[in-house]
């Protein structure tokens, strides 16, 4: 998977109404999130696209 560049990055926040301080903040953003992605492609859980989704939380009452 190949990295995304600032630029794309810088498309990608847009579109989350978010902007990064200056060039420095983007560089650091986005060696971030390519820092992740390179980590999640690397778990390789072939067995996960069997499971049915479960809910992990159970909502009370009061935060419903």
């Amino acid at each position: 998977m190949p990295d995304l560049s600032p630029e794309h990055v810088r498309a990608l926040l847009a579109s989350l109404d978010l902007a990064p301080q200056d060039d420095e903040d983007l560089r650091e953003i986005t060696h971030r999130i390519n820092a992740i992605r390179e980590a999640l492609a690397a778990i390789d859980l072939p067995e996960l696209d069997t499971l049915e989704p479960v809910t992990m939380f159970e909502q009370d009452e009061a935060s419903r």
